[in-house]
């Protein structure tokens, strides 16, 4: 069995990674699945595909952008999705990188509608042809930081199509903001010490090697899936990301986020007594049965053992359905685990 780990096998455990996210849409917050089937369930234009933009940009989480959209099907509307948010704020679920904003959300919207973003709608994000424009204007948005307007720039050209361009630039002399990513391109480079701070790849002078290495591996990623819509920086930079966590404890893993969303919906489930057949529907399109926790009773989902798998045995969980020829540890060997138990979610 091939060591994973290696430095001369990282470049192709990424690309089998990414090739892998691309093929089931299971990227950060499954949103290359979820916001075009919540937009076309609620027949949303292009103005309200503005709307699902920006409470996706708040929340980063699907199933809550679902409920606000409930309450609120259009933008003139946010006075009820802010009612809605006050009356269940403490069962409503932020993703953790927009928790602090969370307490602002009646704020910021309010701001947001009766500002140009929301007054304009889906025009703010298609006047803005270049990505340097159309940045800008994603930064502009009350409580947007860096992280959450790159997000929701990817939201907008999810949501509004390829008129709202990818990011024209892999951003690393951003030192702070471009850290995730571009350690993730220091692990696939070999590095072996590579969490570094901002500061480190500049001092080592590599920021523009990998800057080619970055170029380099998109061009691969197109070749080996020729035509694909998503094939980008943005999906790029997020799979980077998740490859980085593969080396760090409890962290991340293919088909993470699935796992995760599939907890989202049931603490939803939880906490609303209702269900979520849309997203249920839409996890059958788009996954396989073998990525679904709701199909698949003994896979440990979310859980220290699937997390830490990798890091203890240099091959990832997973990937071995697609990639049978030397990824297959019998990890999930069938009838050899106990049914998982899911957590009590309140």
């Amino acid at each position: 069995m091939r060591d994973w780990r290696l430095p001369e096998n990282r470049r192709e455990a990424f690309q089998r990674a990414y090739s892998f996210h691309l093929k089931y849409r299971s990227h950060p917050g499954m949103v290359y699945s979820f916001l075009p089937a919540i937009a076309e369930a609620f027949d949303l234009d292009d103005d309200g595909r503005a709307w699902l933009v920006w409470l996706n940009g708040n929340t980063q989480n699907a199933v809550t952008s679902l409920l606000l959209l409930e309450a609120a099907p259009t933008a003139a509307e946010w006075p009820a999705a802010v009612d809605f948010w006050n009356a269940h704020f403490r069962k409503l679920e932020w993703d953790t990188d927009r928790r602090h904003q969370k307490s602002r959300f009646g704020e910021a919207t309010e701001k947001w509608y009766n500002g140009d973003w929301g007054r304009l709608g889906a025009k703010g994000w298609l006047q803005h042809p270049t990505w340097e424009a159309a940045w800008t204007f994603s930064k502009s948005q009350p409580y947007m930081g860096r992280l959450s307007a790159w997000s929701m720039l990817e939201y907008a050209r999810i949501l509004l199509g390829p008129a709202v361009p990818d990011i024209g630039s892999w951003m690393l002399d951003d030192l702070a903001g471009s850290r995730s990513h571009r350690n993730g391109l220091a692990v696939v480079a070999g590095y072996d010490s590579w969490n570094w701070d901002e500061g480190e790849p500049r001092r080592l002078g590599i920021v523009y090697d990998l800057e080619l290495l970055a170029d380099d591996l998109l061009a691969e990623a197109r070749a080996r899936n020729p035509g694909h819509p998503d094939v980008g920086r943005l999906t790029m930079e997020s799979i980077l990301c998740t490859y980085k966590s593969w080396h760090k404890p409890r962290r991340r893993y293919p088909n993470v986020y699935a796992d995760m969303m599939y907890n989202r919906i049931r603490k939803a489930e939880a906490r609303f007594s209702r269900s979520f057949p849309l997203l249920w529907d839409v996890r059958r399109r788009d996954l396989a049965e073998y990525l679904r926790l709701e199909d698949c009773p003994t896979d440990p989902g979310l859980s220290p053992e699937k997390q830490n798998h990798y890091l203890e045995t240099g091959c990832p969980v997973m990937l071995h359905r697609e990639y049978p020829d030397d990824m297959d540890d019998g990890f999930m060997a069938a009838g050899q685990r106990p049914l998982r138990k899911d957590p009590q979610w309140k």
